[in-house]
């Protein structure tokens, strides 16, 4: 049985990023996101204390996180979306689904 996989990204503004121009490319991000097969959910939380993001974004399977994260680097929304983060600040994991409750978001 293939289980679901969660991509947890941790990053951090760079410095120069403006608030306006960070929720633009998300919202760009998002559409992108939105259009791809596999996505199931995707939230975008920040620490209130600081500029340390999380995006976690849960796939279908393995090879839909491998292909949308393949497309992320070839897409050019996308890399608008990269240019506003500290690229040193980024860590990327993914995690398979053991165990799940039902989202009605």
């Amino acid at each position: 049985m293939m289980s679901n996989v969660i991509e947890i990204v941790n990053f951090k503004l760079a410095e120069t990023t403006q608030a306006a121009d960070f929720a633009a490319a998300n919202d760009a991000l998002q559409q992108f996101l939105n259009n791809q097969t596999g996505v199931l959910y995707r939230s975008l939380a920040k620490q209130q204390s600081d500029n340390i993001y999380v995006d976690v974004v849960y796939f279908a399977t393995m090879a839909d996180a491998k292909r949308v994260q393949d497309a992320f680097y070839e897409n050019e929304i996308c890399q608008q979306f990269a240019k506003l983060i500290e690229k040193e600040s980024v860590i990327l994991e993914h995690y398979d689904v053991v165990s799940q409750t039902p989202c009605d978001a």
